[in-house]
């Protein structure tokens, strides 16, 4: 039990560290914000739904995808159009796509959109990607 309090009150300083980072109009990181603070209100984090967590990390382990993800936090686009700027054949965009929307990262309307979830997820990969730049 002191072990697992130790470890909250250890993202609990990291949150702290992250918060005197971020850009106030960051609304990605404040959706992160608050949402740690919810789970971290009641003492305990949820267990890891291996499963989900696997598909959703499927979802990223794709150059391709990531770079739909970024394409879609600019603007919507149409099937056509991302296929033009990935220059990939219809079935692999299609495949990539169904992935995102099955994961919740796109949604899919007139033309195709990053979720909330999915602009989460980008984010998460850029402060990972940055991260790893200070280690190196």
């Amino acid at each position: 039990m002191d072990d697992l309090k130790a470890q909250l009150e250890e993202l609990k300083k990291r949150l702290e560290v992250l918060e005197e980072n971020i850009d106030p109009v960051d609304e990605v990181m404040l959706s992160i914000k608050a949402r740690l603070k919810k789970r971290l209100e009641g003492g305990v984090l949820p267990e890891i739904d291996e499963e989900k967590a696997a598909k959703t990390l499927k979802a990223l382990a794709n150059p391709d995808r990531i770079r739909i993800l970024k394409m879609l936090a600019e603007r919507p686009m149409g099937f056509k159009e991302m296929k033009e700027i990935l220059g990939v054949e219809s079935p692999t965009v299609s495949h990539h796509l169904k992935l995102l929307v099955r994961t919740g990262m796109v949604r899919k309307g007139d033309k195709y959109e990053i979720s909330p979830n999915g602009r989460l997820f980008l984010r998460l990969l850029e402060i990972i990607t940055a991260l790893e730049e200070v280690e190196e």
